[in-house]
């Protein structure tokens, strides 16, 4: 006689999750900017929860709406990302990041406004370590 499901003991484990991702995510919990709009003019700061080569998890508050396209500034490496929303929850987003643009050596137009504040902030940086 099989025990009926009423018998059975509870369980406290969660549900399975399966990882559909296809890279593993590293955590960084660091600081960075996202820019949008005409010319990417328009910036808010953010926090990368994690990262992995293709994807990010930024969080921003709920109150800001994460735009479709955008670039992910990450002021420390000093590296520039064409990215994509694909997620949204609450304080948190999803990226897909599509291209890589090295800050110090970018050439070209199209990035101006977010090289010159990258600039900006990296003297800020540079002060606040004593490095100056």
């Amino acid at each position: 006689m099989s025990p009926s499901d009423s018998d059975r003991e509870p369980t406290d484990a969660p549900p399975l999750r399966i990882d559909r991702r296809s890279e593993p995510r590293t955590p960084t919990n660091t600081p960075a900017r996202l820019f949008y709009g005409d010319g990417f003019a328009r910036w808010i700061d953010c926090i990368v929860m994690d990262r992995s080569t293709s994807g990010a998890k930024v969080q921003v508050p709920a109150i800001f709406q994460l735009p479709s396209r955008l670039i992910l500034l990450d002021y420390r490496e000093g590296v520039a990302y064409m990215a994509r929303r694909r997620w949204r929850k609450g304080d948190l987003g999803g990226l897909r990041l599509e291209s890589r643009h090295e800050l110090r050596a970018l050439q070209g137009p199209g990035l101006e406004a977010v090289r010159e504040a990258w600039q900006a902030l990296e003297k800020g940086m540079r002060a606040s370590d004593g490095a100056d």
